[in-house]
């Protein structure tokens, strides 16, 4: 028998701004474990354009919230759109065109004002060209100084999945009532990422409790105003405080786009490293003994400044030292080894 409705899944991004990193990045990495034999296309939005102004939305949002409730613990909603194995793989345009459609639907079943193209520049969005190829689309959860509420409820999913197997069947020529699975009742989805950026967030959650407190205080004070001299005193006093919060939010901010800075530094030097040992592999092989020489330099001098980076950690060791064995027992001359040597500062 067929199936019922092409793919489609949908999980709340947890842990705030280092959760909404981690997953986005996971998203871009095609040496994670289970990216393997998949080519990643981007559509839209360039990718750190929307991790800053997501992260500094919601924290704005929380900021000026002034009608109390619970801050935003997860800054994003993410839907994956999933083809079985077996159809056609679309092509870059037809999944742009799909994209669209399922960006409208949205727009339309969130009740959203305003363009549709606005609504499409504040969300992300990539393809994961595989044996099972599926389109990741991340929604911020603030749109325009409003909270999305109806991110997660089952409506939308309901609406979008509608809409999936209607735009492929329209762009594609692939009908989800024709195809019929190879496996049956294969159970859930299991999550096959985790964040792979583990850092410390408790400061953060404290600035952003203060900043809620100070804004409090500060409301407070300022509806008293002109009563008496003492309440004249704590209105600058809240004053000051208000101040304190706002070089608070500042710091917050930085800190997002250092977090993205870093990222990129590693990815960088991640690719150096590769492009290195390529070089150092195929000097090897053509017997290009200067090559070989510039290139085990290079191996090195990659290996050395990623261990002296901040983001350094155990994955990214790992990657890299695995890499290295593999090419030491292709090229059967274990002289990177001699060089450079796990620090084991990680530990699992």
């Amino acid at each position: 028998m067929g199936i019922k409705n092409f793919t489609v899944t949908t999980q709340r991004v947890k842990d705030k701004a280092d959760g909404l990193i981690g997953y986005a990045n996971y998203l871009n990495n095609e040496k994670a474990p289970s990216h393997k034999n998949t080519k990643i296309l981007t559509i839209g939005k360039n990718f750190d354009d929307f991790l800053k102004n997501t992260i500094i939305n919601t924290m704005n949002f929380d900021n000026e919230n002034k009608k109390g409730g619970r801050k935003v613990e997860s800054y994003a909603q993410s839907f994956n759109f999933i083809l079985p194995p077996d159809v056609p793989n679309p092509s870059i345009d037809q999944w742009k065109l799909i994209y669209k459609d399922l960006v409208l639907k949205a727009k339309n079943t969130l009740e959203i004002k305003g363009g549709t193209s606005e609504f499409a520049k504040s969300c992300y969005a990539n393809i994961h060209d595989q044996a099972n190829p599926h389109l990741n689309l991340l929604i911020p959860r603030i749109y325009e100084k409003e909270r999305l509420h109806a991110l997660d409820q089952k409506k939308l999913l309901g609406e979008l999945k509608k809409e999936f197997n209607k735009s492929v069947l329209k762009h594609c020529n692939i009908d989800f009532k024709s195809y019929k699975p190879n496996q049956q009742n294969v159970g859930k989805r299991r999550k096959k990422w985790q964040l792979e950026q583990e850092q410390s967030i408790k400061a953060k959650e404290k600035l952003a409790d203060e900043r809620l407190e100070l804004a409090t205080e500060t409301l407070a004070a300022a509806q008293l105003i002109d009563r008496s001299q003492q309440v004249q005193e704590r209105a600058e006093t809240a004053q000051i405080k208000a101040q304190e919060a706002t070089a608070h939010a500042r710091q917050v901010e930085a800190e997002a786009d250092r977090k993205i800075s870093l990222m990129e530094e590693m990815k960088n030097i991640f690719n150096n490293f590769k492009s290195s040992i390529n070089d150092w592999i195929k000097g090897i092989k053509d017997k290009d003994e200067l090559l070989e020489d510039i290139a085990l330099n290079d191996v090195v001098a990659s290996v050395k400044t990623a261990q002296k980076h901040e983001s350094y950690d155990e994955t990214i060791e790992n990657l890299m030292f695995n890499t290295i064995e593999i090419a030491e027992d292709e090229t059967k001359k274990p002289q990177i080894s001699k060089k450079v040597s796990r620090i084991r500062k990680y530990k699992p």
